[in-house]
């Protein structure tokens, strides 16, 4: 099992949150810890007062969303062997039916890319994409239909080029990359 933190606190003290880690890893309830949305000293902060690693850090990432990839934090995961986990990687819907300009950019290009991957799924094609990244993203799925999960497991199917990724990752940010 894991707990996360659910955000940075500007008054956490990092001893005593990481004795109240230690204390629920000792008792045996809790495995494994990580948090979310942390910068990457605040993450460090934290982790120097922890006897065990800090498995992970829930950011927001998508397509929609692409401050991780160019603040130097997928640097820093891929540096300190940290899986981010992506909340909202579907951009809180705003990929499937986008509602401005950005949105449709994004939208449009997933779409074309399904179609010449054999999916009809938009999101199989988001989650595929962030899998493809080498700091080992999890995509944190925001469903409580069953069929959306079944759905998200097609992902295994579908695998992107690097010059697809970048398709992406272009349409994303609205210009192409040099």
């Amino acid at each position: 099992d894991l707990l996360l933190i659910h955000r940075p606190d500007p008054l956490m003290n990092p001893r005593e949150t990481a004795r109240a880690f230690e204390d629920l890893h000792r008792s045996g309830k809790v495995l494994h810890f990580g948090v979310s949305n942390f910068t990457p000293s605040d993450f460090d902060m934290l982790q120097a007062h922890l006897r065990f690693p800090l498995v992970t850090n829930q950011v927001e990432i998508s397509p929609w969303q692409l401050e991780h990839f160019q603040n130097g934090n997928m640097a820093y995961f891929l540096q300190k062997d940290i899986h981010p986990m992506a909340w909202s990687p579907l951009a809180g819907g705003k990929l499937l039916q986008p509602k401005d300009e950005d949105g449709r950019r994004i939208h449009r290009k997933l779409s074309e890319l399904a179609q010449r991957k054999g999916t009809d799924n938009i999101s199989t094609l988001v989650y595929a994409w962030l899998l493809k990244h080498p700091a080992g993203i999890i995509p944190v799925l925001g469903t409580g239909k069953i069929e959306r999960v079944i759905e998200a497991l097609k992902v295994f199917d579908v695998s992107l080029s690097t010059e697809e990724w970048f398709e992406i990752y272009e349409a994303g940010l609205g210009h192409r990359v040099p």
